[in-house]
Formats: C-alpha cells, structure tokens, sequence
C-alpha cells in the first residue's frame, strides 16, 4: 500500500509528498489512497496547466440592456418543470458547523422556505450536496418529512485538492490533503451519475430550475421565468438583476462573441465592473436534454485566493454558468432585487434579508 500511494503521488506530479508517506500509518495511507480514488484523475491532471493559466486576461463585450420580468406574461401552459437546489455548503460564515439549508431565518430552515414554495405543485426535486454535508443534509429532511415534499432525492459533487502558492497540493491532516468542493459547475456529472437525470426524463420532465440554497427569496418554480424560456425556445435562461453598487462582489453577463458569459468578479477590472452591470443571481432554467447534455463536457477550472483550517490556498472550482460556452441558445431575464436575490452569505446580513422576507411570508 505504501508503495501504491508514493506512485499515486508521482503520477499526479506531487513528488514532495512522497517522503512524507513513510511517517504515516497504515491507517493513514489506506485514506490517502482512498481519497485520490475518490478524484476524478483527468481532473487532478488538469490542475496544475489550469492554475498557471489562471491570470490570462478576459476579452468580452458590455451588454447594455435585456428583457424586463416585468413586461413578461405567464403562460397558461402548465409545463412538467422540476427543481435542483444547490446545497453543497457549510454554514460556517454564519457561525454554524450545520449544512447552510438547514440554517433558520425568521423560524424557518432555508430548506423549509424553498420546499414549501415546492410543494404547491408538488414538483420533482432533487438536492445537490458534498462530501461533507451530504449524510446530515439527508437525515434533517429524513427528521422533519422532506418538509411535505413528495420526493426529495439526494446527490453530492466531488472534491478537488487545494494548491499552496507553489501550485502543489499539501497535507490537512496526516493522512488526509487539504481539499475542498470542486464548484457547483459540477452538478452536471453528478446529476448524470447519480441516476436522478434518467428519472426526471422518465418521468417527462422538460426543463429544470435550478436554485442556491442559500436565497430563501428565489422562487424554485417563478412561472414568468419558465414561461420565458419556453416561449424563447432557449436552452438556458439565466435570471439577472441591475447593479445599483458595482463593487459588489457578484458575477456580471457579458457577450463573448455570439455567446453569453459570466465574467466573475475578479476578472473584472475596476473599470469593467462600473460598465457592466447586470449581475448573475444564480437562477436558472435549463433544458433537461440540453442538462444531460453538459454531463458530457469538461468545464474550465476557476481559481480563488481562499483560507483553509491551515492557510491561505488556490482553491479550484468549477462554475454552473459556463454551461453557455455549450450552447447558442441562451437568453437573460432581468428581475428587481427585492423581488428575487437576497443571499444570506454571513451573519451580518440576516437583518436586512428578514426585512426583505417579511412582506412575503406576509402574503403566503
């Protein structure tokens, strides 16, 4: 086994960690060798060219304007739409070791606020989680009856080994790489292999609506967003908002060419980010065989300055967004804030989403 994990090391040009294999146990090296397992290798292969790319610059087109929600009419026709809820975080910002859907905002689990605006129709649901959350994120909806959802069906993205400023990977723990989620741009993969994509289109789903779990104000099942995508015979419509403050750290549409794009925020000069500014709210409708379709594409790799439990590390992530470098057929919907986007990020901006929350509990 010791020699199996220093080859391992080697294949993934992680040479300096070899010295170090013959100081751990054999319980130790049987985790080692699991957790490269449980990587994707052509991932891991990918790291490095993909980090030290990471500075080239990006080359895009402003666009100015896009379809209003509000000049949009709801279609009568009742469409089979079903919801994908992207919940593979911690609530650790937010002073808690708990996945981040079960935190409470006035009384209610993030988890519970969307299932209940789910339930109305009933729809297909399916929760995106990780590694680390995955088991409790199952047990809270096992212990309060998948908040009167149907069905809810679970499936978890992959980890991806951070890079310390050498682009190498380096230890956590003996035995154990500092790892972290590899980006919500995986649920493509996971969705496909989890199974859950054959029984939505067994079960004639057409498109999905896909949600972060962490904007209790986001509408799973917004009919104007999915009367939208419909009538414009998109593959993928992404909700928008205007930016009123362009320093806020929000990606941006942009036009590449003929496509669509999300320049991120870092990307962004300071220039750029006051001449671009409609803002990505993480909203989407897709195309269900357009999202069976993605399952079969590399995404490119972004990379973060982040701290981990050690110290500050690259962190690569893959991003849901750039599922339109794939398609032509991809349209915006711009909707007012207070209607639609408050994300609850850190503990400091409970008050101002409780205030945005309450006309709407009001009305339900």
């Amino acid at each position: 086994m010791r020699n199996e994990l220093k080859s391992l090391y080697a294949q993934f040009g992680q040479e300096h960690l070899i010295d170090d294999v013959d100081g751990l146990n054999d319980l130790a090296i049987i985790q080692c060798i699991k957790q490269i397992h449980l990587w994707n290798a052509s991932d891991l292969l990918d790291l490095r060219p993909s980090w030290d790319r990471r500075t080239e610059p990006l080359i895009f087109e402003t666009i100015e304007d896009c379809p209003s929600e509000h000049e949009q009419k709801k279609s009568a026709d009742a469409r089979n739409i079903a919801v994908v809820i992207l919940a593979g975080g911690q609530g650790s910002r937010l002073g808690t070791s708990s996945p981040k859907g079960c935190f409470p905002i006035l009384g209610k689990s993030l988890f519970e606020r969307h299932a209940e605006k789910i339930r109305v129709r009933q729809a297909m649901t399916a929760i995106l989680t990780s590694s680390i959350n995955h088991s409790e994120t199952a047990a809270f909806f096992e212990k309060n009856h998948s908040f009167g959802l149907k069905e809810a069906l679970f499936f978890f993205q992959k980890t991806l080994p951070f890079l310390d400023d050498a682009g190498r990977w380096f230890w956590e723990a003996p035995g154990r790489v500092a790892e972290g989620a590899d980006g919500n741009g995986s649920v493509f993969r996971a969705f496909e292999e989890s199974g859950i994509a054959q029984r939505f289109q067994d079960a004639g789903v057409e498109a999905v609506h896909i949600v972060p779990v962490d904007n209790p104000l986001a509408d799973p099942l917004d009919p104007i967003l999915s009367s939208f995508h419909f009538q414009e015979k998109a593959e993928l419509t992404i909700k928008c908002i205007r930016m009123s403050d362009p320093d806020e750290p929000m990606g941006r549409l942009v036009r590449r060419g003929s496509r669509l794009h999300i320049a991120e925020f870092a990307e962004l000069s300071f220039e750029q980010r006051r001449q671009n500014l409609l803002a990505n709210t993480g909203i989407l409708a897709i195309d269900l065989p357009f999202m069976r379709h993605l399952a079969r594409q590399t995404f490119p790799l972004h990379w973060a300055h982040r701290m981990t439990s050690q110290k500050k590390a690259w962190k690569a992530e893959r991003f849901i967004v750039d599922a339109l470098l794939f398609t032509e057929k991809s349209r915006i919907l711009c909707s007012r804030r207070e209607d639609c986007f408050a994300p609850l990020k850190e503990k400091n901006s409970i008050p101002e989403i409780e205030r945005l929350l309450l006309p709407h509990q009001a009305n339900r």
